[in-house]
């Protein structure tokens, strides 16, 4: 069975896919026994097509509930990141012709859910730790998880907050006010005006601008998804060091029952 090299991953991609190494013999096993492995695919396809609640192949245990938070926790933090790499994406283009939806309140919408998307990562990465330090509560280890806990979550404050200044505008809780939006409204008012020649003049003029503020802002998307990526691997590859021993195993919290 080929192993991942963890060392040759980093942050999160590494906390990941520990954590999948670290259920993997489970899972052979599963697949090895006949009976486990029809138990397994009968709750596949009640997932799949919405056949009934599950029904949990083994006992629930404290260390099962652990893992599976552990898995919910970091899939949530790369959701966030997926999805502002999303905005990324639909920033570059306005997909409406037809629709009245004017392309400088579109671009206005997309930032403001890019800085929400940025707090929301701010929120999760901080209440992991949180989780982290609660779970060991009673381990050897929680006097070091304990002093590291406000240590990393000061940093994702204040790299969060970092990430969120503008330029030309200025963000009061996660809502983004700047002159550049002001200015393209004032601009397609005037495409309006009853005249001919100042409607299509003022046009052109909005498309320009429209097109230069929206490249502007994508590369500051663009920008701000490379710091929260770095943010995020160098927030986890503390993590990692809290939760995995040297070898990349998985080390549960010592009052959790098997």
């Amino acid at each position: 069975m080929r192993k991942i090299k963890l060392s040759s991953l980093k942050g999160l991609d590494k906390f990941q896919a520990a954590l999948m190494e670290d259920r993997l013999p489970e899972l052979i096993g599963w697949l090895k026994s006949k009976r486990r492995a029809k138990l397994l695919m009968d709750e596949v396809y009640k997932h799949i097509f919405e056949k009934g609640p599950p029904t949990p192949p083994g006992k629930r245990t404290g260390r099962k509930n652990y893992y599976q938070l552990l898995m919910y926790h970091t899939s949530e933090i790369q959701t966030t990141l997926d999805t502002m790499r999303d905005i990324e994406f639909y920033m570059g283009r306005f997909p409406y012709s037809e629709v009245k939806v004017a392309k400088h309140r579109h671009l206005q919408f997309l930032v403001e859910a890019f800085l929400q998307e940025i707090y929301i990562l701010q929120l999760r990465l901080v209440q992991f730790m949180t989780f982290i330090e609660r779970k060991h509560t009673n381990d050897p280890r929680h006097p070091r998880i304990k002093t590291a806990r406000p240590i990393l979550q000061d940093y994702v404050i204040r790299a969060t907050k970092d990430m969120v200044a503008v330029r030309g505008g200025h963000v009061h809780k996660w809502r983004l006010s700047d002159n550049d939006h002001e200015r393209l409204i004032g601009i397609s008012l005037h495409t309006k005006m009853s005249n001919k020649m100042i409607q299509k003049a003022f046009k052109f003029y909005y498309e320009s601008e429209y097109k230069k503020i929206r490249k502007q802002r994508r590369g500051w998307v663009a920008r701000t998804i490379e710091g929260a990526q770095k943010l995020v691997d160098a927030y986890f590859d503390e993590v990692f060091k809290l939760v995995f021993d040297g070898q990349g195993k998985l080390i549960y919290p010592a009052n959790l029952k098997f």
